[in-house]
């Protein structure tokens, strides 16, 4: 009894971590591919926080945005090669247009702390975005 007591001690606090962490932070040398249409090793709390992430880098790039003003369409989230950089890919649509425009940002990024509760801790290495488009008449 002792000895699970002891393994529980030792074991819920690492999955509890996990569970809050960007995977693979400390891994380097290979891309992962951690959510994308066809991968989902992302869970539902690490998924929302590369939304923020996502949101927050556009901020900083182009904005400020209200986001009440945007769809979520995807976010596809990659592991570099580097050590702590991410690259996303993230999909939106303004809910004020009729015609299913989708914007896409791409971002990728290194992070400053492997928790994801400090989401606003990255430093940005290459943006790419097509707000530029949005309004542009066809």
């Amino acid at each position: 009894m002792c000895f699970v007591l002891l393994l529980a001690a030792f074991i819920v606090p690492q999955i509890h971590r996990n569970y809050y962490s960007a995977p693979y932070f400390y891994f380097s040398g290979k891309q992962i591919v951690l959510e994308d249409n066809k991968t989902k090793h992302l869970n539902d709390y690490q998924k929302k926080q590369f939304v923020k992430i996502a949101r927050t880098a556009i901020d900083q790039k182009d904005g400020p945005f209200d986001w009440d003003n945007y769809q979520n369409v995807s976010i596809n989230v990659y592991k570099m090669k580097e050590l702590h950089e991410y690259a996303l890919i993230y999909r939106i649509k303004p809910c004020i247009r009729t015609d299913n425009h989708i914007i896409t940002n791409t971002i990728v990024l290194t992070l400053k702390h492997r928790n994801l509760d400090k989401y606003k801790q990255f430093k940005i290495n290459k943006y790419s975005s097509d707000f530029s488009n949005v309004f542009v008449s066809k």
